[in-house]
């Protein structure tokens, strides 16, 4: 059990630095978006890609904050049923929802994977401002999903004690 404390310690450690740098990458956002704006205001040209810019970093910030919320507790849930049931109910109903939510997690993070090897085989690209080889989106969407399936892991444990 001080194996699980240690690597559910270093995992939320992990968690808080994406979360960090999830804040800052968002408040770099709103900077360089008002740089835009007004470099288009006074006709001075724009920051060429900046829109796919934003549009792949929220791409990637959303999936891999995922596992920092979910540790949180701050992901949408409603709590209704699980506050109606008595104390031990309640608990094995959250435990079943942590086992079904790595379930879930397993299962769209193999996916994942078997798209990023065909289009890393491929050598599939997103074409638009930038060239983005799929297999780089793909790998965050893998990276995610594994992330929420240890911290699912980590929820059962936790229930444990």
């Amino acid at each position: 059990m001080e194996l699980f404390r240690r690597f559910d310690t270093v995992m939320g450690r992990l968690y808080d630095g994406v979360g960090l740098l999830a804040g800052v990458v968002i408040g770099m956002f709103a900077v360089a978006i008002s740089l835009d704006l007004g470099l288009r205001y006074f006709g001075l040209g724009n920051l060429a890609g900046m829109q796919e810019i934003v549009e792949y970093a929220l791409f990637a910030l959303v999936f891999l904050a995922a596992p920092w919320v979910l540790r949180l507790g701050a992901h949408v849930r409603v709590d209704v049923v699980l506050s109606a049931l008595p104390d031990g109910a309640a608990r094995r109903l959250d435990w079943c929802l942590d086992l079904f939510g790595f379930a879930i997690s397993v299962v769209l993070g193999w996916y994942g994977w078997v798209n990023l090897a065909q289009a890393y085989r491929f050598q599939s690209v997103q074409m638009k401002y930038f060239q983005v080889p799929e297999w780089w989106l793909l790998t965050v969407f893998v990276a995610a999903f594994a992330l929420l399936a240890l911290e699912f892991l980590c929820r059962l444990f936790r229930l444990r004690d």
